[in-house]
Order: structure tokens, then C-alpha cells, then sequence
């Protein structure tokens, strides 16, 4: 019976012995696994910190790049709304410019006419078709009548009204190959020349394309470059002494009775934009 006893004592000692040799073994392997993890993630940690370094850069960079992208969207929409501002302030100059350029053209006629008899009335250009026709704003309503001179406020000819309508005009340029008007040479004389200068009449004739030529001056007489042309007083559709152009190139052949030359009209369509109709020449003439 006491071996018996004794027996099962002993089993059970066994029984808290090899508990607590594997409680012992299970915290030394989860201490060993617990140094083992440590030092993977450190490992791990070492690998990759380069790599998340260039991905966090990359995210940096490309925060800033998508941030500097807005911004970039903001200025685009910002110098379009500038642009449209400025385009508006030059459309407002542009009109106050045309504003302060038709009444200083006004003046500037009104102080070359004022001795004189013609009536002006101011229309402004609208633009050239072919042929060397000119387009003004000007028409029946406004007394405008066919035949009428134009010129501009420094007395430059342009030409004559060709055909009217109620609100616009066709003005026929003296560079059309239609036109053909009566001119007197203002010979350039040095200062000291007393001798009287014997006046030369020729023509000119529009030769298209806004340009023009002198023809008919008798072979005999001396014309020179820089030559000023003018409207001569034999001239029908023209009041006298209007600006036409100047002598740029002489043509001269003794064989022929009549001499021509190349001119340069002082008319320019391009920088005009206002432009004055004598309506009471006809009346005058």
C-alpha cells in the first residue's frame, strides 16, 4: 500500500516538473523569437529605408509638382483674365485715340480751308476693294453726291466720289488706272536763284496697285527728282493745289516728244482713317 502511494507522489512531482520545464522552454523560445523578430525588422527596416526614402521624395516631388500644377492652372486663368483686360483698355485707347485723331484732323483741316470757299464734310475710311476703290462711311443722306474731290487734312488728293450710296461711298483713288488728272511741277530752286521758274504742266495717270506715274511733260522741259506735283488750274475735277506726289525717277528719250516719270503718291490708305469730301466744289467750279 505505501509503495503504491508512493508511486503516484512521484508521478506527480514528474507531472509539475515537466510543466515546469516547458513553461521554462516556452518563454526562452519566445524570447529567442522575440530577439530574432527584432533583428528582422531591423534588417527589413535597413533594406527598405532607402526605398521609402525615394518614394517619400517622390511623393514630396510630386505634391509640389501636382501642387505647382494647380498653380500653374491658376496663373494661366489669371494672365487670360489680364489679357482680356488689356485688350479691352487697347480697345478703349484705340477708340479714344481714333477719337482725338478725327478731331485734330478737323482742326487741322479747318485751319488749312479757312480762307477758302469749300464746305468739308469728314467720313471715315471703312476700306479698300480692288481696283484702288476706297470705301467711306458717308453716302446720300449725308449730301455726299458723285464727282465730289477728297483729300485729307493736310490737302493731299486722294481722288473723287465715283458712286454713292444712301449711308457709304466708292471713292475712286487717283492710283486707279481710270484716273487721269491735270498737275503743275513746283521745281526745287536753290535759294539763291532769282530767275523766274517757267511753270510745267503734265498729267498724272493711276497706274493700279496704288500707284502712278507722270506722263506729257514736253521733252524740252527740265524736271528734276523731288520734284512736287500738284493740282495745276487747268484741272476740272480738282480745286488747285492740292498735294499729289513728287518726282522719284525720270524717264527721258529724246526721240520721243513727251518725257514720263515715276512718282511717289504722298496719299498713304493705310495709316488713314478719316478722310474730308469737298461737297461744294461743283458748286464753286
Amino acid at each position: 500500500m505505501t509503495g503504491l502511494k508512493n508511486f503516484y507522489i512521484n508521478k506527480k512531482h514528474k507531472g509539475w516538473l515537466k510543466l515546469l520545464i516547458g513553461t521554462i522552454i516556452f518563454i526562452i523560445v519566445v524570447f529567442i523569437l522575440g530577439l530574432l523578430t527584432t533583428s528582422i525588422k531591423n534588417y527589413f527596416y535597413a533594406f527598405s529605408a532607402p526605398i521609402q526614402k525615394t518614394f517619400w521624395f517622390a511623393g514630396g516631388s510630386s505634391s509640389k509638382f501636382l501642387g505647382s500644377f494647380f498653380r500653374v492652372g491658376s496663373i494661366v486663368n489669371e494672365n487670360e483674365n489680364l489679357q482680356r483686360q488689356n485688350q479691352d483698355l487697347l480697345s478703349q485707347v484705340a477708340f479714344l485715340q481714333s477719337i482725338e485723331e478725327a478731331n485734330r484732323a478737323q482742326s487741322d483741316v479747318s485751319t488749312s480751308c479757312q480762307n477758302s470757299e469749300f464746305n468739308l464734310m469728314m467720313a471715315g475710311v471703312i476700306g479698300l476693294d480692288e481696283g484702288d476703290i476706297l470705301s467711306i462711311n458717308k453716302g446720300s443722306t449725308d449730301g455726299i453726291a458723285e464727282g465730289m474731290p477728297v483729300v485729307n487734312q493736310q490737302n493731299i488728293l486722294f481722288g473723287k466720289v465715283l458712286k454713292v450710296y444712301k449711308n457709304f461711298s466708292k471713292i475712286m483713288l487717283i492710283s486707279s488706272k481710270d484716273s487721269v488728272i491735270n498737275i503743275k511741277v513746283q521745281q526745287q530752286v536753290p535759294a539763291d536763284n532769282t530767275d523766274s521758274v517757267p511753270e510745267i504742266d503734265g498729267v498724272v495717270k493711276g497706274g493700279g496697285g496704288l500707284s502712278a506715274y507722270l506722263d506729257l511733260i514736253p521733252v524740252s522741259d527740265n524736271i528734276n527728282s523731288q520734284d512736287v506735283l500738284i493740282t495745276s488750274a487747268i484741272e476740272k475735277s480738282f480745286p488747285k493745289d492740292l498735294l499729289v506726289g513728287k518726282i522719284t525717277k525720270i524717264d527721258k528719250d529724246d526721240q520721243k516728244p513727251f518725257q514720263q516719270a515715276q512718282i511717289d503718291l504722298f496719299f498713304n490708305v493705310k495709316t488713314t482713317d478719316n478722310l474730308f469730301v469737298i461737297t461744294n466744289y461743283k458748286q464753286a467750279n
